[in-house]
């Protein structure tokens, strides 16, 4: 009689919890039942039994048992290796990766039959070392071996349509000839029981039990199939919105296991913030000496003596060994592209040829490392015990990719920036995009020039002014000015929607801000019931026909001190109002006007602010920016060197987010000619549109109406933006 797998004789309450009689979760052992006696179906059901009946009834297949999915690799999995040929699955070179299938393992439970329930595993890094056949692998094993149900997303669909004809079917199915025997290409099982016809999908069984491979585009939210185990591939081109509607496909089940593989792109999103957000393990090279004393892949808790990180020491870290072995006095990599030593490094050693030999060594001492005995350690451990394990693996990590190869890379990527964003993505397995204006140097720099804690007071005789987006969490900044070329974001903080009104009356009643800006949507009553708050207009019985803004001869004057002045067009004494974003072309600055609305059967009215959304966020990205990224403003007749906006530092998480938010919504979209257009929209940039209707508040309490503001970057699609940005070297306060 054959064993049963960890998974088989598992149970389940029902709702996801353990059932005292196995004392495990179910992993979807009521998802691969043998085939049950029914009742004569009604005539509308008869095409969905035939269905089922066609795969229950399917003939036995003799499989071996793999206990874990280590085993399945080293047993089982082939790869490509060259000329069209396949030879078997190895962890030689790739020592790294053993610590990342353990984990899975572990995950599933495959050394002690106790998976564990909610598991987040990330693995962040750089290209071509083998992560597209492990996770195809993990599907087949997750499928053929526990019967769980697998789904595999990718960005679009295009791209899924290729894994599956050029990955999954000839690498994976067709190399395995038992695998081949279960799987049915072409045809799912939904929930109901009914075979879903689809090329993107397979149900592979052994004649008793059954389970779904899928793979799909998330252009759009994920639906139809429920999972046990879902995996996200190349989740920087994930819309971050469609993302999450696959935790909903995991639902029913008793797992509830993700995976998110990836190459890490842009800083505080994507693959990146999936790392950010686990365990953070990296891996480190030791010395040949001590490399030794531990197991490839082996977790350890604190840096062992003689021990670092590779792609953080690059690029000083590669040597070239003049006399084809290692020596103390070998020259180092440099940024240059050429090979130099440190007693005199402003003269060229020498330079790369195909024929030279490298090596990997200790900056400081030149002893060798050790390529193929990597360890890993979790720089952020606590997210362990919360089941999010996260690991970064460099090419410099994977000792089967040769040195020649990475430092012919580099030397393209020394003459183009655009090939170094590449190599640090690719290669180094370190976030770089030229779409980010904004980068964690940036944010470091505007730290620590005069650092300073985030505090809920303002300087005496400096003025301060607030921003607030709204939303299921609501998001506020309050900057303070000192002057045009020094201010400070000195607060941030989340709210909750439900009482975002009370909290910001609570605030602006301790004189911390002299305008506020916030945007009128989604939250429209809220926003709206905020702005007649703060202008001090909740007691107002009467309220004013709203007249023309074109009107120069308009004036009205309300209690509190809010004004409007028709010959201006603008409002005075401002304490409050709410944004749109209506102006749809650059170049037309901002306006103030009414926004009115219906409320209790009386016509009422609060300030509004219409301007553009482009120059909204440009504004505030650029007072971080200095001429070393090509952001030149002159103020006072003297061009500005250091950012305009410092920002505080510590270790609180609203600042990690504020920092990490600042960074994201300095992301540009991305045209089809490489062309940079518009700020990237639906990511995590509230505290930087926050940040924005903060300036718009300073703008409005000043009493201006606003310029419009040249983009830093050119070349987007639209004419007219080419036009405005073209020859702008300098911005004029």
């Amino acid at each position: 009689m054959r064993n049963s797998t960890p998974h088989e004789n598992a149970g389940s309450t029902g709702d996801g919890s353990l059932d005292p009689k196995y004392g495990k979760p179910d992993a979807i052992a009521l998802k691969s039942e043998a085939a049950t006696t029914v009742a004569a179906p009604a005539r509308g059901a008869v095409d969905s039994l035939a269905a089922r009946l066609q795969i229950e009834r399917a003939p036995a297949v003799d499989r071996p048992e793999r206990k874990s999915f280590e085993a399945f690799l080293r047993e089982d999995a082939m790869v490509p290796v060259g000329n069209g040929r396949h030879g078997k699955y190895s962890f030689e070179g790739r020592e790294a990766l053993l610590a990342v299938v353990r984990d899975i393992d572990e995950v599933l439970g495959s050394n002690d039959g106790q998976p564990l329930v909610d598991s987040v595993i990330a693995l962040a890094g750089g290209a071509q070392f083998g992560k597209t056949i492990l996770e195809l692998n993990l599907g087949a094993y997750a499928a053929s071996q526990s019967f769980l149900n697998f789904g595999l997303y990718l960005p679009d669909d295009k791209l899924a349509d290729v894994v599956i004809d050029t990955k999954f079917r000839p690498d994976v199915v067709d190399q395995i000839p038992w695998l081949a025997r279960m799987t049915q290409v072409g045809k799912a099982v939904n929930s109901s029981g009914k075979q879903v016809n689809t090329k993107k999908a397979c149900t592979m069984t052994d004649g008793n039990r059954r389970a779904n491979f899928l793979v799909s585009g998330l252009q759009k939210p994920a639906t139809t199939i429920t999972l046990d185990v879902a995996c996200r591939d190349e989740e920087d081109d994930i819309p971050p919105r469609n993302a999450k509607f696959v935790k909903g496909r995991l639902t029913s089940s008793a797992l509830r296991i993700q995976f998110i593989i990836g190459t890490q792109r842009v800083h505080g999103r994507g693959m990146q913030r999936a790392w950010e957000l686990g365990s953070q393990g990296v891996f480190l090279l030791g010395t040949e000496s001590e490399a030794w004393q531990f197991e490839p892949g082996q977790d350890v808790t604190a840096i062992p003596a003689g021990f670092l990180n590779p792609e953080e020491e690059f690029p000083g870290i590669v040597r070239h060994a003049l006399e084809g072995v290692p020596r103390r006095d070998d020259p180092k990599l440099t940024w240059s592209g050429d090979f130099r030593r440190d007693g005199d490094p402003s003269a060229t050693v020498s330079v790369h040829k195909p024929t030279n030999t490298y090596y990997l060594a200790d900056p400081q001492t030149g002893e060798p490392l050790n390529r193929l005995r990597p360890v890993r350690l979790h720089r952020n451990p606590g997210q362990i015990e919360m089941r999010r394990k996260s690991t970064r693996i460099s090419q410099l990590a994977i000792g089967a990719i040769g040195l020649s190869q990475l430092v012919n890379q580099f030397q393209l990527a020394v003459e183009d920036p655009e090939e170094m964003t590449v190599f640090r993505c690719d290669v180094l397995g370190l976030p770089k995009s030229t779409a980010q204006a904004i980068t964690p140097d940036v944010i470091q720099r505007a730290q620590t020039i005069a650092p300073f804690e985030v505090r809920l007071v303002r300087e005496p005789q400096r003025a301060a002014y607030a921003g607030l987006d709204m939303g299921d969490k609501c998001w506020l900044t309050i900057r303070e000015v000192e002057s045009p070329a020094c201010k400070r974001i000195i607060y941030a903080a989340s709210i909750t929607s439900a009482d975002v009104v009370r909290r910001i009356q609570s605030l602006s009643g301790q004189n911390l801000w002299d305008c506020l800006l916030v945007d009128q949507r989604p939250l429209v009553a809220e926003s709206r019931d905020i702005a007649i708050a703060l202008n001090g207009l909740l007691a107002l019985d009467q309220w004013p026909t709203v007249p023309l803004v074109t009107n120069k001869e308009a004036w009205i004057s309300l209690p509190g001190g809010l004004t409007w002045n028709g010959n201006a067009a603008r409002w005075q004494g401002l304490k409050a109002a709410v944004v749109r974003f209506d102006r749809k072309k650059l170049g037309m600055g901002l306006s103030q006007e009414f926004d009115q609305f219906e409320s209790e059967g009386v016509k009422k009215f609060v300030p509004l602010v219409n301007c553009n959304r482009e120059e909204t966020i440009d504004r505030v990205v650029r007072e971080l920016l200095t001429p070393d990224e090509g952001v030149n403003e002159v103020l006072s007749g003297q061009v500005r060197v250091m950012p305009a906006m410092l920002l505080p530092s510590g270790e609180l998480p609203i600042i990690k987010t504020l920092e990490r938010q600042l960074i994201a919504g300095s992301e540009r979209e991305r045209e089809e000619d490489g062309t940079l257009g518009d700020y990237k929209d639906g990511i995590e940039n509230h505290f930087t549109l926050a940040n924005g209707y903060s300036a718009l508040a300073e703008i409005c309490g000043l009493g201006g109406v606003g310029q419009a503001l040249p983009l830093p970057i050119p070349a987007v699609r639209r004419s007219e933006v080419a036009d405005l940005r073209r020859d702008r070297k300098a911005v004029v306060a």
